[in-house]
């Protein structure tokens, strides 16, 4: 019996919930939705980090070999 008192209820609040999450849902594609390539990194860019990166990340692993090929020494 509450149940069928409810329901008018229900019905006007559907309208404005289905609004709001069609809102808030076309304002988080519409963030994502960029231009995935407008953001990229290239190595070849005059001003990009991607290339230090890079060599940073072989510097690290250059080091981290160094570092196994001493201990594997030192444990002979």
């Amino acid at each position: 019996m509450i149940v069928y008192r409810a329901v008018p209820y229900l019905v006007v609040a559907a309208l404005p919930a289905i609004v709001l999450l069609s809102v808030l849902l076309g304002g988080c594609a519409a963030r994502t939705r960029a231009d995935p390539v407008a953001h990229a990194r290239f190595y070849s860019d005059a001003n990009s980090r991607a290339g230090r990166e890079l060599v940073s990340e072989l510097d690290r692993r250059q080091a981290r070999a160094e570092l196994r090929r001493v201990i594997e020494e030192a444990q002979r």
